[in-house]
C-alpha cells in the first residue's frame, strides 16, 4: 500500500532521498515495517520454547507484543511526529511486556531444565 501512495517501484527496498518525492514518508513506513520482520522469527521461537513452561503468559505476552508491534508502525510513520520518539508516541511500549514475558518464561524453563 505504502508503495503506491509514496510512488516507490519495486526492486527499490528504500526510496531515494532526491529521486523520489516522498522519499522520507516511505523509508519511516519501511523501516517500522522492517523492525517487526527483523524481529518476529526470535521472539516466535522465543516463545514456543517458553510456551512448553507458561503458556498463558506466553500466549498473554504476544497478544502484547503483536498489538505493540502494530502501534509502533503506526507511530514511526506518522510524519507529523519526531522520528526520534515517534515509534513509542502511541503506546508501542506495551510491545516489551510481551518480550520480556517471553524471554522470562524461557529462561525460567532453561533453569528448570538445568536445575533439573
Amino acid at each position: 500500500k505504502a508503495r503506491k501512495t509514496y510512488g516507490v517501484e519495486y526492486p527499490n527496498l528504500y526510496a531515494v532521498p532526491g529521486y523520489h518525492k516522498n522519499a522520507d514518508e516511505f523509508n519511516r513506513v519501511q523501516r517500522g515495517h522492517q523492525n517487526f520482520l527483523e524481529s518476529s522469527d526470535s521472539y516466535a521461537i522465543m516463545t514456543l520454547i517458553g510456551g512448553l513452561k507458561h503458556p498463558i503468559a506466553c500466549a498473554v505476552g504476544s497478544v502484547c507484543y503483536c498489538v505493540g508491534s502494530v502501534l509502533y508502525m503506526k507511530g514511526y510513520s506518522d510524519n507529523k511526529l519526531d522520528v526520534k520518539m515517534a515509534r513509542y508516541k502511541k503506546g508501542a511500549g506495551i510491545k516489551w511486556i510481551g518480550f520480556f514475558a517471553s524471554l522470562i518464561s524461557t529462561c525460567k524453563l532453561g533453569y528448570d531444565l538445568i536445575k533439573g
